[in-house]
């Protein structure tokens, strides 16, 4: 197949969940003899956008990756209050004209893109649109479906911004739209009414090599932790990520009940925690050392109330440790729900009693930490991934054929008419 796949931020130096999943996603296509691409902006940070790469045309990893300049960074001051106001789950929906600022001032606007859009999309048997909260997406989701099959992978959580009125474009101009958690699905139906278009796909997540006793005891020796005597925070550090949470909640076990657990967080916008009681913040740190500090833990802590898959909870699995969730996301609630893999909290005392469990018992740990790993091992197994995605591509590429109007055959998608928003 002839895939092109649309993402805010692509390459080396980029971090974040939704492009670790596109880059693992495009490249292993490529690796089974795929024709893959990428569409991408020419930044390295999401904070505001900057370009960092040349724009043009480039080789990785056999995916062929088109960058286009931003033109100038995200106008942070006039963005940031609004966006807060946007993605607060917990006021009414900002007003039509605001949610059309906020849509064009979140970015990436990428410059001199349509004309590639359209011919890419009529040469492909799927166009791929991967985040719902980017102008890109929201514009040229339209565009895309004027010349061929589109998928949208939203990466969806119910924050305020997934309300905002522009994010519909997307969803009514998706042939098919992949959901990398049954939640996120339940989700979408229930505020955009597309459920016949809608695939349960997950995110692909290969088995992680186990580190050595040496690994973690110089990685913990480094942050001055003790193994076994921590709990481990992968991820933006973020209120909306749960980070506030992690902190307090700790900081309250250590005077409760245990003195000596700390909480180690590992991810970037860790300033202000280093004067937290009992937290311990990395910043950004290599592969190794994090699954090191993951393995070492006694639990992996997912505290975020926006995920629409979590990776970070995965990797845990993977690396062999229990989890202590926020049962407020649903995504979270149901990995947990399925997989056995760990236990829930909502407030400060289900928190507590969650967390002394599985300190306090060294049995029920492991028998949760195995659980999750089997699940994770099936579940996110990349054969397994590839061929659900595949299909719904070939899904989108027949949807496509009865909306324009025309046969299609594979790669040679054409122009015709866009779909009628409902």
């Amino acid at each position: 197949m002839r895939l092109t796949f649309v993402v805010q931020r692509y390459g080396e130096g980029v971090v974040g969940g939704a492009e670790r999943y596109v880059e693992r996603l495009a490249t292993g296509l490529a690796a089974e003899g795929h024709r893959i691409t990428v569409v991408t902006s020419c930044a390295v940070s999401y904070a505001d956008f900057a370009d960092a790469f040349e724009p043009g045309v480039d080789e990785l990893g056999g995916v062929e990756v088109h960058r286009f300049p931003t033109g100038s960074p995200r106008p942070n001051e006039r963005f940031l209050p609004l966006h807060g106001r946007a993605v607060d789950w917990r006021q009414e929906p900002l007003w039509p004209w605001a949610q059309d600022r906020w849509s064009q001032l979140m970015g990436p606007d990428l410059r001199g893109v349509e004309p590639t859009i359209r011919a890419l999309a009529a040469e492909s048997d799927a166009t791929v649109f991967v985040g719902y909260h980017y102008s890109h997406g929201q514009r040229l989701t339209r565009v895309a479906s004027a010349y061929g099959p589109t998928i949208v992978i939203p990466t969806a959580h119910p924050e305020g911004a997934f309300f905002v009125g522009a994010v519909r474009s997307m969803f009514d101009h998706a042939d098919r739209i992949v959901c990398l958690a049954r939640e996120e699905g339940d989700l979408i139906d229930s505020v955009y009414d597309c459920g016949e278009r809608i695939r349960y796909v997950p995110c692909a997540v290969d088995p992680l090599d186990q580190p050595g006793s040496a690994a973690i005891s110089s990685a913990t020796s480094r942050f001055g932790v003790t193994p076994g005597r921590y709990a481990v925070v992968v991820g933006r550090v973020d209120p909306a990520k749960g980070s506030d949470d992690a902190v307090r909640f700790t900081a309250a076990y250590r005077r409760c009940v245990d003195p000596d657990l700390q909480l180690v967080v590992v991810g970037p916008g860790d300033e202000h925690l280093r004067t937290a009681d009992g937290a311990v913040a990395t910043g950004f740190v290599d592969e190794p050392t994090k699954d090191a500090l993951v393995a070492g833990a006694a639990v992996l802590l997912q505290p975020s109330y926006m995920e629409s898959f979590s990776l970070a909870l995965v990797e845990g699995w993977l690396l062999g440790r229990p989890a202590l969730v926020q049962e407020r996301s649903r995504v979270l609630l149901g990995h947990v729900e399925r997989s056995h893999g760990g236990l829930t909290y909502r407030d400060y005392p289900t928190f507590e009693s969650a967390l002394a469990a599985i300190t306090s018992r060294p049995d029920l740990a492991r028998i949760l930490a195995r659980n999750g790993r089997a699940y994770s091992l099936v579940e996110f197994d990349w054969r397994r991934v590839s061929e659900a995605f595949l299909r719904v591509a070939e899904e989108a590429r027949r949807a496509a054929a009865d909306r324009l109007g025309a046969p299609l055959a594979a790669g040679q998608a054409g122009p015709g008419r866009t779909k009628v928003a409902p």
